[in-house]
């Protein structure tokens, strides 16, 4: 069987048994055809895997993935947000995923301009939906919603989450400045390095056009005099 004959059994929806046909010939030669098909076959099993909730062999191929990723020619972008996707996927459905640590690795200049564009749904019947984040925001809303949750290993564990994000976070306020949720998050960041008195003016800024009962409760974490 060739990388052409694998490919063909994908098309046709054998994902199964594209997989275990690419998996013994790729162990034994890594041209640029058969690393392709490797990572385009895994990547419909993750897919499965996740749907059928079994996580940790979803995590474990999502991991190897990352491993075959650097030997792609991915000049269009292409098997990197698919990789994205399949993040964003897994942070929503397994409680044992790290979106964090994830994004730590995270290479933010590979992120393409479409990464970070604002996903706009058709109408239903006429009916208005709602715009989806793009995939770049959703990866830095997950990462955000770990550091927020976790509260284990002190204030030092704290800082190095937030140094994790940084540079996804520091991109994310570059492209929109203005972004409600870009703006909280760096007051986030801000209260963590201790620099509280930037977090107080960003919340100050927030909370004249926003009214969220948690900005509220953010801002009180930082004022020490009750009244």
């Amino acid at each position: 069987m060739t990388v052409k004959d694998i490919f063909e059994l994908r098309k046709q929806g054998r994902i199964e048994e594209a997989y275990e046909n690419i998996r013994p010939m790729y162990a034994v030669h890594k041209g640029k055809n058969t690393t392709l098909c490797m990572f385009w076959t895994a990547s419909d099993i993750l897919k499965k895997r996740t749907a059928e909730g079994r996580f940790d062999e979803a995590e474990k191929i999502f991991k190897a993935l990352l491993r075959i990723l650097p030997n792609i020619d991915d000049k269009e972008g292409r098997a990197h947000s698919s990789i994205y996707y399949k993040a964003v996927t897994l942070a929503r459905k397994s409680k044992s995923f790290s979106m964090l640590h994830f994004v730590a690795g995270l290479k933010v200049e590979q992120l393409r301009d479409e990464d970070w564009k604002t996903i706009h749904p058709p109408m239903i019947s006429d009916t208005p939906t709602l715009p989806i984040p793009s995939i770049a925001q959703q990866m830095l809303a997950y990462a955000f919603h770990e550091i927020l949750g976790n509260k284990t290993g002190g204030d030092a564990a704290q800082v190095d989450n937030a140094l994790m994000v940084m540079p996804l976070l520091q991109e994310a306020v570059r492209r929109h400045p203005h972004d409600k949720y870009n703006l909280r998050y760096m007051a986030v960041i801000y209260r963590i390095m201790g620099e509280n008195n930037k977090a107080f003016c960003i919340y100050r800024k927030l909370l004249a056009h926003y009214h969220d009962s948690y900005l509220y409760v953010e801002l009180a974490e930082l004022i020490d005099d009750l009244e």
